[in-house]
């Protein structure tokens, strides 16, 4: 998404950089939003159905983080199911610029329509499946949609050809990074998931 939205592209469009990243923000929380809402049902029937203790349910994420902070500090993620799509990028040569930037951001904000590349996404829908508050998932869902849509502001500086192709030798050099914050960040949900756990329990 970030070789795609940029002030250089958005202007050779004849779109403006604002109004394409503010449709891919909005659209990209309201796809979280979606997420959240379709795993906050799933949550409540299955609260419904098992009526599982808060111990149960501490442990179950619990659980669910270890696995995948094994997964991803082994680079096994790619075992968890996901997709083999990405954004459909024809749709910049289509459509107006706020059309593309909403519609990739709610492909993007729902999560699990495209490619999964982290385990944290998986987890993510788990929890808000186990929060067992539909309410909650919904919020979980739009600070997820939201933070992602963001990450198209990391672009806002790309004017030139030369700032274009350093923004993405910068985005190699990050790749080992942001794999080293996904484990760092489910190290810290194991951590935090022990202390609910023995709080449950």
């Amino acid at each position: 998404m970030l070789s795609s939205i940029h002030p250089f592209g958005e202007r050779s469009r004849d779109n403006t950089f604002a109004r394409t990243a503010g449709a891919h923000v909005l659209g990209s929380a309201l796809g979280g939003i979606a997420l959240g809402a379709v795993a906050g049902t799933i949550g409540v029937a299955l609260t419904w159905i098992l009526d599982p203790s808060d111990t149960i349910r501490a442990i179950a994420v619990l659980i669910c983080t270890v696995v995948a902070l094994i997964l991803e500090a082994t680079s096994r993620e790619t075992l968890l199911p996901t997709r083999t799509r990405q954004v459909n990028e024809n749709w910049i040569q289509s459509y107006r610029g706020w059309v593309y930037g909403g519609g990739f951001g709610a492909e993007l904000g729902f999560g699990i329509s495209t490619i999964i590349t982290t385990a944290l996404v998986h987890l993510l829908v788990v929890a808000m499946m186990l929060v067992g508050s539909f309410p909650l998932a919904l919020l979980l869902g739009f600070t997820f949609g939201t933070v992602r849509g963001l990450t198209v502001l990391a672009a806002r500086s790309i004017d030139s050809p030369e700032r274009l192709r350093a923004f993405h030798q910068r985005l190699d050099t990050y790749r080992a990074r942001s794999r080293s914050g996904a484990v760092a960040s489910l190290a810290l949900a194991t951590v935090v998931g022990l202390a609910g756990a023995s709080g449950a329990l």
